[in-house]
């Protein structure tokens, strides 16, 4: 990726929904450039899609939890199958297989603090293999992004 490229992405990142002649003015480039550069970034897979950004709490998943996952057996077939079965569960936007002091942390979003309860109880805790969960309550989100640090700033 040149320059442009990473400059691209950031304000991809930044607003998705910028139309080609907007990029091409912010970027002092005509469409088509712009527009065969954008192509190029998906079929090499930095750009994986597009969506809407959804604020959780307006939606009506106010309680994010993080949870930390011990199992019994570190055998393949058994991670594999706990991999498997976490990703099937809708509450659990994020998972992250860990070297540490526990396997796995999974990031859940529900309602309420019954929401949560229920998820443990009638998913997780239904789930083999499991030797603890321990569960933190974010009590403020101080930073989230998911846009990369390309540039430091984009001059036009």
């Amino acid at each position: 990726m040149d320059d442009i490229d990473k400059k691209l992405v950031v304000l991809l990142q930044e607003n998705g929904k910028l139309t080609m002649k907007e990029l091409s003015a912010e970027l002092g480039l005509s469409i088509t450039p712009i527009y065969e550069r954008l192509k190029r970034l998906e079929r090499k897979g930095v750009i994986t899609g597009y969506h809407a950004s959804v604020n959780p709490k307006k939606a009506g998943f106010g309680f994010e939890v993080f949870s930390s996952v011990t199992l019994e057996s570190h055998k393949a077939d058994y991670l594999r199958e706990f991999e498997v079965e976490i990703s099937k569960f809708p509450e659990v936007m994020e998972c992250y297989h860990l070297a540490g002091s526990f396997d796995f942390l999974l990031k859940v979003l529900v309602n309420n603090m019954d929401g949560y309860a229920d998820f443990v109880n009638k998913k997780l805790a239904k789930l083999d293999n499991i030797r603890l969960v321990q569960s933190m309550m974010v009590l403020k989100k101080v930073k989230q992004t998911d846009v990369l640090p390309l540039v430091d700033k984009i001059s036009a």
